[in-house]
């Protein structure tokens, strides 16, 4: 199972609403993903890379992420979506 970290800021409001955006959508898609969500400040570079994919509200400006990273504000607003979700369904599927 593909494992999935959601981070905000704070780990709170915006990771929380990524996270239920993007479980409905493994959900509708039929896609298995543990997903998990953290603030920024509490990931070590070792926390990110241990999950397959991470999904950010901003960029993350660390070049020792190895993990591919989504920057994924669009499930906020819902504006690039659409995107975001085929991004994210392309990494579940490698």
């Amino acid at each position: 199972m593909k494992k999935i970290l959601v981070v905000c800021g704070n780990g709170i409001a915006s990771s929380s609403i990524m996270v239920s955006v993007l479980q409905d959508f493994l959900k509708e898609e039929k896609l298995v993903a543990q997903v998990d969500k953290s603030s920024l400040m509490a990931c070590s570079t070792d926390t990110f890379n241990s999950y397959d994919l991470v999904v950010s509200s901003t960029k993350l400006d660390n070049p020792g992420i190895i993990t591919p990273v989504i920057v994924g504000a669009g499930l906020l607003t819902g504006l690039g979506e659409e995107e975001i979700f085929a991004a994210v369904k392309a990494e579940i599927l490698k």
